[in-house]
């Protein structure tokens, strides 16, 4: 094949590749339970937004002539995930424009997902979010109110373990993908037997939002509450799992993974408490992954500086593995055959010397000798 369709066509197993068919999974797993609550609803807005995202990426490959990534699933993942955080109440047209500016704000113009510095389903949500502030957090026709609403007007859900329970099978108004928090946690576990490294900023988000929601609760039956209602709101968990470990937004180094999530969670939580929308963690999430690079270029820790003093060039690695022995052993041919060299060398330049000499003298004889007179005799000269 090549180089061009190679270009055109990227290998299918790819690294970005697999983590989407792993991100499909785990969407699957959320669709199944989101199905089961809300029906064809569910249904019709998830292959909205999955269509328009792919269709959108298929058309910006074809007008812009960019590198054909169709196959990573990434506009298929971004699709998806659009729709799950869409309330059951949404129209079809917000699960369209949700999957159209995944893929052309934030998947075409870097040329692929993995070059994005911003997950793509996340700045999405911002953008429904700013469009129809009044319909992205309408959960319910009923009147019910989410747990974020909850949270905003100080309510509790009390002490009862049958409320708790409701909270963690998804049995309140939510949106599509973030009711389920069982299902959601079955996910957060997948990720982490599969990917360890992707799930460290995960448990460091979901870490800082602990803290916080236990240092500062929201709701005066207990502190313990308040942690169960800040981990089980809105677009939380949902985020925490399938933003935070996305492959194109994280440090690359463990230590700045884990302080990166930290940070992420702190400032989703401050955006809660100060923001004026109902659910704002998408937006904490745009932010934090603005600041990826910044942690990227935090100095190396003494461990780290360890493993890059045992690390050689491999030159010289090449250069030690020989014995001192057997370098010993080894006959000097190299300057024994350019010492002969040289003396077969001084041979010939003797040689031809001496012919230049022989060569001169017989010039200077063959000058001193009388020459003929004119129409005399040889014996009279």
């Amino acid at each position: 094949m090549s180089d061009t369709a190679t270009a055109q066509n990227p290998p299918k197993s790819s690294p970005v590749r697999r983590m989407m068919l792993e991100y499909i999974l785990m969407l699957g797993a959320v669709f199944i339970s989101s199905y089961f609550h809300y029906g064809l609803t569910s249904l019709l807005l998830t292959a909205t937004g999955a269509a328009a995202a792919v269709l959108c990426r298929r058309a910006g490959v074809k007008l812009f002539k960019i590198q054909n990534n169709a196959g990573d699933f990434s506009a298929f993942v971004a699709g998806v995930s659009c729709a799950m955080l869409l309330p059951p109440t949404a129209g079809w047209w917000m699960a369209l424009f949700a999957g159209i500016f995944a893929s052309a704000v934030c998947i075409i113009p870097f040329g692929s997902s993995e070059k994005s510095p911003f997950v793509p389903a996340a700045a999405a949500i911002c953008f429904v979010s700013l469009c129809w502030p009044d319909k992205i957090f309408e959960y319910s026709q009923s009147g019910l109110l989410g747990l974020s609403k909850m949270l905003i007007q100080n309510n509790s859900i009390g002490k009862n373990w049958v409320a708790i329970l409701e909270v963690l099978t998804g049995n309140i108004p939510s949106a599509l993908g973030t009711g389920s928090i069982l299902t959601l946690l079955g996910a957060l576990v997948f990720l982490t037997v599969l990917r360890p490294k992707n799930s460290v900023p995960v448990y460091s988000f979901l870490l800082a939002v602990s803290l916080m929601a236990l240092a500062f609760p929201r709701v005066s039956t207990g502190r313990f509450v308040s942690l169960v209602m800040e981990l089980c709101s809105g677009m939380l968990l949902f985020s925490a799992v399938f933003f935070m470990s996305y492959p194109s937004v994280m440090p690359q180094r463990l230590v700045p993974r884990a302080l990166w999530g930290f940070a992420g969670g702190i400032i989703c939580m401050l955006i809660r408490y100060f923001g004026t929308l109902e659910e704002s963690v998408c937006f904490g999430i745009l932010i934090t992954d603005s600041l990826s690079g910044l942690f990227d270029m935090l100095p190396l820790l003494p461990y780290e500086k360890r493993r890059l003093e045992k690390m050689q060039p491999y030159t010289e690695v090449a250069a030690v593995t020989v014995p001192d022995e057997v370098l010993k052993e080894i006959p000097d041919e190299p300057q024994a055959l350019q010492s002969g060299e040289e003396e077969e060398a001084s041979a010939v330049l003797q040689e031809s010397e001496d012919l230049n000499s022989v060569i001169s003298e017989e010039n200077t004889v063959s000058d001193t000798e009388t020459p003929f007179a004119p129409g005399g005799d040889a014996n009279e000269q």
